[in-house]
């Protein structure tokens, strides 16, 4: 017994300490081995960096399709400042004149600068063109501004070919002094692609001429409304139109 007992002790001493079994070791443990503590640190300070990283990537992400989507809906506003026309005559069904037109445009938008190339003006008295379709420059609205756009000497020569309709805008512009016009300013189209088209109409905009005027050549003006006063003159220029977004 002794003997055998002195074999085994033998035995377990002869074992290399490195082959002997360590307590509490995962053999096919997956986590990294590091060789130091310092090692570690590193490894935890770039997973922390890389996570904050990714917040905050996500949370800027995810406020500017908030301010997109809320900036979507503030859509530029035009409205009729000043409406004047020189040199107007009407001959029989012959009708001329020289536009000079300025509008207001505003724009709400706090995220981009909206450029219109060539909106195209016109001019109807009831649903008779006067002024035909003119190509105007491009508009430049910046962002969270309210700018004047005016158009001057706009030639207008043409042929009224229903005679009701010249009778009546003869009668107005002889008799009462006072003729009702629409203009229109569309299609009023963003290069840029984010926006709406626009169209502008500004119906019934009563012109009125001088009471000295001959039948060959008169001067006519923008009458302002009834209850507006000067210190409003924006906000009826924007009530005068209604504007459509396509």
């Amino acid at each position: 017994m002794e003997g055998r007992n002195r074999s085994s002790e033998s035995c377990a001493i002869g074992i290399p300490a490195e082959q002997q079994p360590r307590p509490h070791q995962l053999p096919n443990s997956t986590a990294p081995v590091y060789r130091n503590e310092e090692e570690a640190a590193r490894a935890r300070c770039r997973y922390l960096c890389l996570l904050c990283v990714a917040i905050i990537v996500i949370i800027i992400v995810f406020v500017f399709r908030i301010l997109f989507a809320i900036n979507k809906w503030n859509n530029p506003k035009f409205g009729l400042n000043s409406l004047s026309v020189s040199n107007f005559n009407i001959s029989g069904s012959e009708i001329s004149g020289i536009w000079d037109v300025e509008f207001l445009a505003k724009s709400p938008d706090f995220l981009f600068t909206n450029n219109y190339p060539h909106p195209t003006l016109a001019v109807y008295y009831q649903n008779q063109q006067l002024l035909l379709g003119k190509k105007l420059p491009r508009i430049h609205l910046p962002r969270k501004k309210t700018i004047s756009y005016r158009v001057n000497a706009l030639a207008m020569a043409t042929s009224i070919q229903d005679k009701g309709v010249a009778d009546a805008i003869a009668n107005e512009w002889s008799q009462q002094k006072v003729v009702a016009f629409t203009v229109t300013l569309q299609p009023i189209s963003p290069h840029n692609g984010h926006r709406w088209i626009v169209n502008v109409v500004c119906a019934h905009v009563k012109v009125g001429f001088s009471s000295n005027s001959t039948s060959s050549s008169s001067q006519g003006t923008l009458l302002p409304e009834s209850s507006a006063n000067n210190k409003n003159t924006h906000r009826q220029a924007f009530t005068r139109c209604s504007n459509t977004y396509l």
